[in-house]
């Protein structure tokens, strides 16, 4: 008979409308700062608008990420052991090697948690005075499970924590059969291991090479051009003349898509290293510059 496996999920929905909430509004404001650097003159205001627009679009795909790794956590217990799943993050126990389950309740004192954190997203490792290491998988600081093993803890926020605790109870009293494998996936290792990959490397490659020629011919153009029309009208004549420092919009959207594709591409990495979305990703991200590239021509050429 298959042994029963039962799965526990974090407390979502405050983190997630936490997580894309923060999004909105960053978007919003990306939007608005983009939409006056579009207004203003050349000059300090111009770069200002621009660099801030930038500055708020960083944490997006963090955010996206973590909204996306939230949606996707869960605890599974078996009789052979714990398979742990936060986004990319994956760690799968032994029943062997877990040394002890309980809540942080009955602790005598509360845990260290991780400085930087917020609704749906308690993550990363911590040195504990009592526990040692700490790693956090967790959306709620609020009744946490520890899971003690050789090497660390893990922290996780079931939403029932005792239910947790009894399920773990039965299933150890089951005995295991046949250990679960040790398995530990982390996804720092892969920006490291998509880069291994010839066909990654190489369009990965043209794009930044494509974007770094897209900065470059902009910032040696701006100088020498003052006005540039960035369109036509519906009567196909070209739009009033601008400054052409409106240029730089151009390589700053470059670089947001270019981020944005291989962030998303790591998605699908983790499911097969031959996944074709990846490729289409990376292929468009290059073909997405050469696009801009060619946009830039059109616009300085434009009577």
């Amino acid at each position: 008979m298959k042994d029963q496996c039962v799965r526990f999920y974090p407390p979502r929905r405050q983190g997630l409308f936490f997580h894309l909430g923060v999004i909105l509004v960053l978007v919003i404001m990306v939007g608005l700062l983009f939409l006056q650097a579009t207004k203003a003159a050349l000059g300090l205001l111009f770069l200002l608008y621009l660099l801030g627009a930038l500055f708020l679009a960083v944490p997006i795909p963090l955010l996206a990420y973590r909204s996306f790794a939230l949606i996707r956590s869960h605890y599974e217990l078996e009789r052979n052991g714990i398979r742990l799943q936060w986004g990319f993050r994956a760690e799968d126990i032994p029943m062997t090697e877990v040394l002890g389950v309980r809540i942080e309740e009955d602790l005598e004192r509360p845990v260290t948690l991780p400085r930087l954190r917020w609704p749906g997203a308690v993550l990363g490792s911590i040195e504990d005075n009592s526990l040692g290491i700490v790693e956090f998988m967790a959306a709620d600081t609020q009744g946490l499970v520890l899971i003690t093993t050789p090497e660390k803890v893990f922290a996780l926020s079931p939403e029932d924590p005792h239910e947790f605790l009894r399920v773990f109870q039965v299933q150890i009293e089951l005995g295991s059969l046949s250990p679960l494998p040790a398995y530990s996936a982390n996804p720092s290792f892969l920006l490291l291991d998509i880069w291994r990959l010839p066909t990654a490397r190489i369009f990965l490659t043209i794009s930044l090479v494509l974007s770094l020629a897209l900065f470059v011919w902009v910032g040696l153009v701006v100088p020498e051009v003052p006005m540039i029309s960035l369109g036509f009208s519906p009567d196909r004549e070209p739009l009033p003349a601008m400054p052409s420092g409106q240029l730089f919009l151009l390589p700053a959207v470059n670089v947001v898509l270019l981020l944005a594709s291989y962030v998303l591409s790591l998605y699908f990495f983790r499911q097969s290293e031959k996944h074709p979305m990846m490729y289409i990703l990376w292929v468009s991200s290059a073909f997405t510059a050469l696009l801009f590239l060619l946009a830039v021509y059109f616009i300085l050429n434009t009577g």
